[in-house]
């Protein structure tokens, strides 16, 4: 009889790991997508602090690439691959900008923003996708089942 009751704690203990392991790997996942849309809210912001300046002198290119960027939504694979482009033809635009003390402030409080979330929502990514090769996320095949967190293939903008 004592068997069984160490059988029962047995299955009791690897379904609680299981359970905790899946609700893990969930919210990981949950966690690299809300980081994924607050990067593209301040991508959107960098791109909108960037149209303020229009009309102003040497603004013209960097002008059009914002608006390039805010045009481009990140629906489909495509049209990610064409806002990363979007994004890293702004950024590098941006480093070529003589400083100015107009618009030094704002830029570099908003790249700094862009910065601080590309690094969160990489890091999320990262875990994400390490816990999908967990064994109890093999077994269970949660890889199937949930959609793997992509990165986001974009300069950094504070260098």
């Amino acid at each position: 009889m004592w068997w069984l009751a160490v059988l029962v704690g047995i299955v009791a203990v690897l379904g609680a790991y299981a359970t905790w392991t899946v609700t893990r790997v969930e919210r990981l996942h949950r966690r690299a997508r809300a980081a994924e849309s607050a990067l593209l809210a301040k991508l959107d912001d960098r791109a909108e602090t960037v149209l303020r300046f229009v009309g102003n002198p040497g603004f013209e290119e960097v002008v059009a690439l914002a608006l390039s960027v805010v045009a481009v939504p990140a629906d489909t694979q495509r049209q990610r691959e064409l806002r990363e482009y979007a994004e890293n033809d702004l950024t590098h635009a941006l480093r070529e900008l003589a400083a100015d003390p107009v618009w030094t402030e704002d830029l570099d409080s908003a790249n700094r923003r862009v910065a601080l979330a590309r690094q969160i929502h990489t890091d999320f990514v990262r875990d994400a996708v390490a816990s999908r090769s967990l064994p109890v996320s093999v077994i269970l095949r949660l890889h199937h089942r949930l959609p793997r967190p992509a990165y986001w293939d974009i300069d950094d903008p504070v260098q």
